[in-house]
């Protein structure tokens, strides 16, 4: 019984339906019906596509960021085994020396007699040359000699500076200069 009232309903609305709009107006209202659940279901795709497209976004990222490490980690490499070709042989020490002493030479400083040390590691690419300069002057002085050094022997670094003030009122200082000079092995 409910199911013949249910027929009824159906079918009256129908004919009522189709008395006020047409045939035309009925397709028309099942068209836009249609476009609405297809609208729906595209906004449910795409809401599904953005939450998918930030669950790869940052794997993705990853990846990138992986790609590019291994880029510099690979240019890295590439410039460190090229580092030993931009410094000087050991054959050179014997210049650098000399114009180590000549800085303090032009500089006018009493250098006391120097100490050499050469150090090599077993297998290394590099050997390093240490001379030690006992120096006495003013303060200006001996930062000038330091500075002239550093920036015209470029394989050179100031390992040390030790000063002392042998008199308290007295402008002439006791140092001693510790530089370290770089020089690249004949081994590969």
């Amino acid at each position: 019984m409910n199911l013949d009232f249910l027929r009824e309903r159906c079918l009256t609305l129908r004919f009522e339906l189709m008395r006020r709009f047409g045939a035309a107006g009925l397709a028309g209202i099942a068209l836009l019906c249609a476009a609405a659940v297809v609208a729906d279901s595209a906004m449910r795709m795409q809401s599904d596509t953005l939450a998918l497209s930030n669950e790869v976004r940052p794997a993705s990222a990853a990846k990138k960021a992986e790609v590019a490490r291994d880029a510099r980690s690979y240019a890295d490499t590439a410039v460190l085994a090229s580092l030993p070709d931009l410094f000087p042989r050991f054959a050179h020490s014997a210049d650098d020396i000399a114009a180590i002493l000549a800085h303090a030479h032009d500089s006018n400083l009493s250098v006391g007699s120097a100490e050499y040390l050469v150090v090599a590691d077993p297998g290394g690419r590099y050997v390093r040359y240490q001379m030690l300069l006992p120096i006495k002057d003013q303060y200006v002085t001996i930062r000038r000699f330091l500075a002239s050094v550093l920036n015209s022997v470029p394989n050179a670094a100031l390992r040390e500076i030790h000063v002392e003030r042998p008199a308290v009122d007295g402008s002439v200082l006791d140092a001693r200069v510790r530089f370290e000079l770089v020089y690249a092995t004949a081994r590969p």
